[in-house]
């Protein structure tokens, strides 16, 4: 009985990480992990020209343990961003998902990875 107890603990756990999914558009140089990324919420508050370098789509993690809001799911993909050499990211749609039976709300996120030219 504990064993069972355990395995079910484990894939609760498992099945609860965060993702980011991402498409890269150019091949842009890559910047370091932790990058200074400035947000936002649609292009015309882009004040430079810029290029998309990449499309990100974010989710939390599901578990009680995890933040679950949408700045959670656009902070989860700001590393992401800088592996695509983005200056900035340009968020396109965020929220939550719908609640389910056996999961909790995740926060999602679909941005842009944008580089300035």
């Amino acid at each position: 009985m504990k064993n069972l107890l355990k395995l079910v603990l484990l894939i609760f756990v498992l099945s609860s990480c965060a993702s980011v999914k991402v498409e890269r558009l150019t091949g842009s140089s890559p910047k370091s992990r932790n990058c200074n990324l400035e947000v936002f919420n649609n292009e015309s508050e882009v004040k430079r020209k810029f290029q998309v370098v990449c499309s990100l789509d974010s989710k939390t993690g599901n578990s009680i343990w995890n933040k679950r809001t949408a700045e959670a799911a656009i902070e989860n993909a700001k590393n992401k961003a800088c592996e695509c050499g983005a200056d900035a990211i340009v968020v396109t749609s965020s929220g939550r998902t719908k609640l389910k039976f056996y999961s909790y709300r995740r926060g999602v996120a679909s941005m842009k990875g944008v580089k300035y030219l």
